[in-house]
């Protein structure tokens, strides 16, 4: 995995293991540059329409639909109920959480999605990365490493596909990022004080990258 950035932070990193983490709620902040800021990070709507229904039976996909999303309380016995042009929906705001973000792609055309960037490093060793980054984050404040994921880049208004609440809020990026092949790391607080982004050092992290030249 790659990330981009600022040469000056890039050789900080190499050399002292020094790194920002940012946080989910920090992202929406209009203030960060081109390819960073998006004020829907973390948050998301799933919603079900419903052009006419009788129900008559619980196992109605409209019924799992308006129980899910706790519109409606068939109680018990017989089913009589109709629903017409109504849409349910459910929205969702992710508690704010450490982020790490890096990248699948290694092109030079990365430097255009992330304004001020004219360096790359590479991860090459993601085990020792992530645990040096880990205790770190522990140093300052307790946290749980939740791992490691690929980012989907879709509409943040989202169908509700039947079976579950669909791709994680956290993971969720709007179609116009899509070009970053974002990767992305996330640390939970173990309790629920508030957070902010963190400057940590810690040498084995940068042990654990190497710059990248093309």
């Amino acid at each position: 995995m790659f990330r981009y950035s600022q040469r000056k932070f890039c050789q900080s990193l190499l050399k002292m293991g020094t790194l920002r983490v940012g946080t989910l709620h920090d992202f929406r902040g209009v203030e960060h540059k081109q390819g960073i800021a998006d004020p829907k990070e973390g948050r998301k709507e799933v919603f079900h329409e419903v052009g006419h229904a009788k129900i008559t039976d619980l196992s109605h996909p409209d019924a799992r639909a308006a129980t899910e999303f706790s519109v409606f309380n068939f109680g018990e016995g017989p089913l009589d109920v109709t629903f017409s042009g109504v849409t349910f929906a459910r929205t969702f705001d992710h508690p704010d959480c450490f982020i790490l973000c890096s990248s699948s792609s290694l092109s030079t055309s990365m430097f255009r999605e992330f304004e001020g960037s004219d360096a790359c490093i590479r991860i090459v060793d993601l085990e020792r990365f992530y645990d040096a980054v880990t205790e770190a984050l522990n140093s300052v404040t307790p946290v749980v490493f939740r791992g490691v994921y690929k980012v989907s880049y879709q509409t943040r208004k989202e169908r509700w596909n039947g079976k579950n609440w669909g791709g994680h809020p956290a993971l969720i990026k709007e179609f116009e990022f899509a070009n970053q092949h974002e990767i992305r790391a996330i640390w939970q607080p173990k309790f629920n004080q508030s957070i902010e982004p963190l400057i940590i050092t810690n040498p084995t992290i940068g042990a654990a990258c190497r710059e990248e030249f093309f």
